[in-house]
């Protein structure tokens, strides 16, 4: 059969709910209004006037407040009339009194309304009333609050009923809410009577409530046989019910206590089995984190609302006594259910709900155990209410609430590490070499960080980027990190719990801090590689090629040259490795010098001035002056070997953020290559664009010019 869409069915609730309010409303309004406020202190006692309303007919009739109430249309009148909420004894004493006030509300029917009144000296006079639409406003709080304490239950279940049709325990829990809107509906319809109802809805009423009160109760105890485990068939979920709904009906034989004591006494017994359901329940569900906690919760829920109406209202009720408080708005509890039933039901987050659900029980064990004790005290003891009271707070404070904690961080909030220890093995994950060892020593942390019965490969699928709670807080699923693919962690804190947000959070936290620490271990990595290249190529192409060409020199001076030239390399190598940036006055003096030998050696005369000023930019890194050594030592070397020339003459142009080398001679000039080019151009170029530098061969007049132009400020070279 075809179910329609959770919005239809959702809007057709919507509109039951609509049209339920309007026929309260409806039937509220339908009798004559009165505009009087009437008590009766006996079952066959005069009706008083307690209070008259400012606007309506009877003060405008001159009805004042302290009259009694003898007749209506001639039809005298005592406190049968009244339908009240107070039971009688027995059913048959309930249906003498529904037939006193069917005759009283026929004769309400008469237009206009006449009623007699007798003042306190005994002086009767009757007063015709003027015939009014009963306004809204006028209906009483009582009437508005439960009946929205019934819609808000019926929307509730709905909305739960329309995601899910289907299944056994959402209907169950809708007929859970049919069954608070059909009582609630009966209980504001009756509280809006200001004399008599007529039977013919009365009844109705009064069957509503009671009715509904009973059918809340079984399928309240069938839905808890049914979720989150099925644990019987249907039938005989629907026994124990049965059964209190016949006994609920006894009371239509003959000689039995009424109908609504004995309703009221039903609905206490089936609190008890509801209770007894929830038990049957966890039982069922003990191995099962998740149904465990889905029971947890929706039982208390359950326990927290009905019990305190059952408490509160029901059983004072059902053993004559008074209410502990205002019965006109204890169906408010219910709504506790409803709202706490409608979220656990529909299992979002049930992760977070479970660990509410413990700390509302801590908090609600303070109170009981606040109140046993000052009671103890103050009964039992003796003790005066002021030093009870503060003895019973000082006892709850440094012997329950250190209790409640530790017995939290036992089962809720328990921590198996603590964060330096966690973050310290993150690291030491991150920092393992080898990539199979990596991925044991992270899932061995995650095992130590959430004790989960089970850590698995996640099932083949795209690919995850956070961390994601599955299965209602049974599993965690964890995206592929520490070298090791996705993950799945099943049933944590060895199966006594449910991932929590918290730990959700902790494990994207987890995965990232790793992630950073292998980003940082592999540029580490990257960087040592790279150092190592750089040194093996510059000790290939520099010391290794000087040292190779020295060997092959037929003159002993060429040979010293190329033996200078590889020291200078080594003292530069060996500098770069200690790290440290030297400054730029330095290096030029040292390769000033260098430079200044090599010519000398070779019969060439070098004009190099010392600079005016010194530099004031910083210190030059090492691959600045390296590069900048190696390619001035290369156009030197160029100047010897091909330029015959006599002079070289170096200047320097210099800013904080670059350098400028002019390096000329009067040799012969360099050849052109086809196209223009300079030969020696590539290798210059290659050696300065390392660094963000810049080779030039400026047009002169004779010999060679070649400008060298780098970078002093970091950003430039990075």
């Amino acid at each position: 059969m075809r179910v329609s869409s959770p919005s239809t069915l959702l809007l057709g609730v919507v509109f039951f709910c609509i049209a339920v309010a309007l026929a309260a409303v409806s039937v509220s309004t339908g009798p004559a209004w009165l505009g009087l406020d009437l008590t009766a202190g006996t079952a066959d006692g005069p009706l008083k006037v307690e209070g008259v309303a400012p606007d309506g007919p009877a003060a405008r009739a001159g009805v004042r407040v302290g009259e009694t109430l003898v007749a209506v249309a001639g039809k005298r009148l005592d406190g049968r009339a009244l339908a009240t909420e107070d039971s009688q004894p027995t059913q048959a004493l309930s249906d003498a009194a529904m037939r006193h006030q069917d005759a009283v509300a026929s004769a309400l029917q008469a237009r206009p309304v006449r009623l007699t009144l007798e003042d306190a000296r005994g002086a009767q006079r009757t007063v015709v009333l003027e015939d009014r639409p009963r306004p809204l406003s006028t209906l009483g709080v009582e009437f508005w609050a439960n009946l929205s304490f019934g819609l808000i239950a019926a929307l509730i279940c709905g909305w739960v009923w329309a995601l899910r049709p289907r299944e056994l325990a959402t209907r169950l829990f809708a007929l859970t809410g049919l069954s608070m809107l059909a009582f609630t509906f009966g209980w504001a319809v009756h509280a809006t009577v200001e004399l008599a109802m007529d039977a013919a809805v009365l009844a109705p009423v009064l069957w509503l409530n009671m009715g509904g009160a009973v059918a809340y109760g079984g399928a309240m105890i069938a839905f808890f046989l049914s979720y989150p485990r099925r644990v019987m068939t249907l039938p005989m979920m629907l026994l124990a019910p049965a059964c209190v709904l016949l006994w609920a009906l006894s009371p239509l034989l003959p000689g039995n206590p009424s109908l609504d004591l004995a309703g009221q006494g039903g609905t206490v017994v089936e609190m008890i089995l509801i209770v007894v359901a929830i038990g049957i329940q966890a039982y069922a569900s003990r191995k099962d984190p998740a149904a465990m906690a889905a029971t947890r919760w929706l039982g208390l829920s359950v326990i927290l609302g009905a019990g305190a109406f059952i408490v509160s209202v029901a059983l004072p009720a059902s053993l004559g006594r008074p209410a502990l408080i205002d019965p006109r708005f204890a169906l408010g509890f219910f709504v506790i259910i409803y709202v706490g039933m409608a979220v656990g039901l529909r299992r979002h987050r049930l992760f977070e709900l479970d660990q509410w659900a413990f700390r509302i029980l801590f908090y609600l064990g303070a109170g009981a155990a606040l109140l046993v004790l000052d009671t103890v005290l103050l009964v039992v003891l003796r003790y005066s209410p002021e030093a009870s009271l503060g003895a019973a707070l000082l006892v709850v404070a440094f012997a329950y609430l250190p209790f409640r904690d530790v017995l939290w961080r036992r089962t809720v909030g328990r921590r198996t590490m603590k964060d330096y220890e966690m973050f310290a093995a993150v690291a030491q994950v991150a920092l393992t070499h080898e990539a199979g060892r990596r991925d044991a020593a992270w899932r061995d942390l995650l095992g130590r960080v959430y004790e989960p019965l089970e850590i698995a490969d996640a099932p083949a699928g795209g690919a995850q980027a956070r961390a994601a709670i599955v299965d209602e807080g049974v599993a965690m699923s964890l995206p592929a990190a520490a070298g090791a693919p996705a993950l799945l962690l099943r049933f944590p804190a060895r199966g006594r719990g449910l991932f929590s947000s918290a730990q959700l959070k902790l494990a994207d936290q987890l995965v990232a801090l790793l992630a950073q620490i292998e980003q940082g271990r592999d540029a580490y990595a990257r960087g040592v590689v790279e150092e190592r290249l750089r040194i093996a190529r510059d000790l290939h192409d520099d010391v290794g090629a000087r040292l190779l060409s020295g060997l092959h020199r037929q003159e002993l001076n060429q040979t010293h040259e190329a033996m200078r030239g590889a020291i200078g390399d080594l003292r530069a190598i060996v500098s770069g490795l200690s790290g440290h940036a030297l400054p730029l006055d330095d290096v030029l003096a040292d390769l000033r010098h260098e430079t200044a030998e090599r010519l000398a050696a070779a019969g060439l005369q070098l004009d190099w001035p010392p600079p005016e000023d010194e530099f004031s930019g910083p210190p030059a890194p090492y691959r600045i002056y390296k590069n900048l050594t190696s390619a001035c030592r290369e156009v030197v070397s160029n100047v010897i070997r091909h330029a015959h020339a006599t002079r070289v003459v170096v200047s320097l142009q210099h800013s904080r953020e670059r350098l400028d080398m002019i390096i000329s001679d009067d040799g012969v000039g360099l050849p052109r290559e086809p196209g223009g080019r300079r030969s020696g151009l590539a290798n210059l170029e290659r050696r300065l664009g390392e660094i963000g530098g810049e080779v030039t061969f400026p047009e002169s007049g004779s010999g060679t010019v070649v400008r060298l132009s780098v970078p002093l400020a970091g950003g430039a070279v990075a």
